[in-house]
């Protein structure tokens, strides 16, 4: 008998080479499961076809996404260096550039910003409302944006619109001061003498139990004394 060559391919029938059930049978799996495998074999190898596209398809989408977070977050950077008269059209490139991320919303909130400073409140003001709207508080861009809203109503002495901004800002943990005082503030300037003492005496009562706002206390004391002369 004629030796066979350790070089000779050795025939494998294909069905052997699909059939899972036999695979399993190795592995001493239970012949219930085996029985399934054989029966279901064609569906099962769909589903995993399945699943390695989906594979596939969603790591190509992470690198994507983290391509134009890095990109978006360049140009945003590239924006902020343009001279002040040219800005607002880069910044506005990054917006339609990048729409959806955190790059573009900083764009919008810069934009507004720079409206407020040309006193171009209304403007100002539709763009942070409609920044608003697309984030949620837990979004570090939320406090700036309320804020801007409350600078942007007081200015165009929407008093009321401008006290519920304020308002919810003294809910925010670094944002307390803004808020109190703003809501004062506004009350003083409509001669409001009595509620803004009361805001003023509760934001008193709570930087009392912070031993590191002494400062603070000192002038807000202050304030609240003025305003009890004039009231």
């Amino acid at each position: 008998m004629a030796q066979q060559n350790v070089f000779e391919k050795i025939h494998v029938d294909e069905r052997d080479k699909a059939d899972l059930g036999g695979v399993l049978e190795q592995l001493n799996l239970p012949p219930s499961v085996v029985d399934f495998v054989r029966k279901n074999q064609k569906a099962i190898y769909i589903v995993l076809g399945i699943i390695s596209v989906i594979v596939v398809v969603w790591s190509f989408y992470g690198s994507y996404v983290e391509s134009k977070i890095n990109k978006s977050s360049s140009a945003l950077a590239q924006a902020m260096k343009v001279e002040d008269d040219k800005k607002i059209d880069a910044l506005g490139k990054v917006i339609s550039d990048f729409s959806g991320t955190q790059s573009a919303l900083w764009a919008k909130v810069e934009i507004a910003q720079i409206q407020i400073n040309d006193k171009k409140y209304e403007e100002s003001l539709q763009v942070y409302n409609e920044v608003r709207k697309e984030i949620k508080q837990e979004n570090p861009l939320y406090p700036l944006v309320t804020f801007g809203i409350a600078q942007a109503e007081e200015a165009l002495q929407n008093y009321q619109p401008a006290v519920t901004a304020y308002t919810t800002l003294k809910t925010i943990t670094g944002y307390e001061d803004i808020g109190y005082n703003g809501i004062a503030r506004l009350y003083e300037v409509q001669q409001k003498y009595e509620e803004a003492i009361k805001e003023l005496e509760e934001y008193l009562g709570v930087l009392m139990s912070d031993e590191q706002t002494s400062q603070e206390k000192e002038y807000i004391s202050v304030k609240i004394n003025r305003l009890k002369a004039i009231q």
